[in-house]
């Protein structure tokens, strides 16, 4: 992801004819300098692709440049209106910001589900890249006719997953992305902690990197609950009954809307809540991560992104400004009867 999605935000930029500004995470500044080296080797002019690199502060400044003509940024919601309210202050044009952030992602299970697809799905959406996707799966939400199933089939499947390098084919998950995330994971875990009920977690093994956070999952009691993203591999789930349409309504409510999961065999149910849902990206009886770029473009609404969808149709227009240009043709003495002629 630090290539990936770096590499398709400033190649957009350049290839419709932007000079461009790349700021890579903090975190992945050898990432960013190695790609843009390969750029310039590639004959992009260096004058037309300029690496910038350090913490939030320079990334704000970059942003608050008087220069600076858009914004195309990926990460967390706080930053992206951060990045927002410094656009709006800022004299002059009015700079287009495109941002991609994060989700309160849902995956809804009803009765008719497969549980052993259930639950396949829920372990690579939730637990790969140690649930450090802006698409994984946050809330499970599973109708109670089948609850105590599903949840005890998935407490084995957590139990059984593996923390160590990222290297080692033995290994599901690695350690978050630094010490932050980790501290940050730990704060959100103890008040997990106080007010919801541990359904399963994973033990790390003996010597596990500092960094490393035990895949567990959760149980609250209500949506209301969840107040914030969970950025790691931490689930929580909600039994749910009654109307679906009830359960989409609340989701729809936290305010984000990137991906939402769909498990049922109920075709006519899957449609209904495709059309209710509020989201940019909406998987039926599959995992919720991996989009392809080209096939399924990717991006939210509301609180998850400003859109065009990265990989979609619209999304390099995005990086024009269009203009019209209207000429009077008799003005110059132009035979407009002659130029609407059908050709022969």
């Amino acid at each position: 992801f630090p290539l990936a999605i770096f590499t398709g935000q400033v190649v957009a930029a350049l290839v419709t004819g932007n000079a461009v500004a790349a700021k890579p995470a903090e975190q992945t500044p050898g990432i960013g300098a190695a790609m843009i080296a390969l750029l310039h080797q590639c004959g992009v002019p260096e004058d037309a692709l300029v690496g910038v690199y350090g913490d939030g502060a320079i990334g704000a400044a970059l942003v608050a440049h008087p220069r600076i003509a858009g914004v195309a940024f990926t990460g967390s919601t706080a930053v992206a209106k951060s990045i927002q309210r410094t656009l709006a202050g800022k004299d002059g044009p009015i700079v287009p910001l495109i941002a991609e952030t994060g989700g309160l992602n849902a995956m809804i299970v009803d009765s008719t589900a497969l549980p052993e697809q259930v639950v396949d799905a829920v372990v690579q959406s939730t637990f790969r890249s140690a649930g450090q996707r802006c698409s994984a799966l946050r809330i499970l939400c599973v109708q109670d006719d089948i609850a105590d199933g599903v949840l005890t089939m998935l407490a084995g499947a957590i139990g059984l997953l593996r923390t160590g390098d990222p290297a080692e084919l033995s290994s599901d998950l690695g350690p978050v992305i630094d010490a932050e995330a980790a501290a940050t994971l730990r704060r959100q875990i103890g008040e997990l902690e106080s007010r919801a009920r541990l359904i399963a977690r994973a033990p790390l093994p003996e010597g596990a990197h500092a960094d490393a956070i035990a895949p567990a999952a959760y149980e609250i009691r209500t949506l209301g609950e969840v107040r914030e993203e969970i950025f790691g591999p931490v689930l929580q789930v909600l039994r749910w009954s009654g109307p679906v349409e009830a359960l989409v309504e609340q989701i729809n409510a936290l305010g984000y809307g990137l991906t939402l999961g769909v498990q049922t065999r109920i075709d006519t149910r899957a449609q209904a809540i495709a059309e209710q849902a509020e989201v940019g990206n909406l998987y039926v009886n599959r995992n919720m991560i991996g989009a392809m770029v080209g096939v399924q473009p990717f991006g939210g609404e509301g609180l998850s992104g400003t859109g065009p969808k990265a990989g979609g149709p619209n999304y390099l227009p995005r990086f024009c400004a269009e203009y019209s240009v209207s000429i009077n043709t008799t003005a110059a003495g132009g035979d407009v009867d002659l130029l609407m002629a059908a050709p022969h």
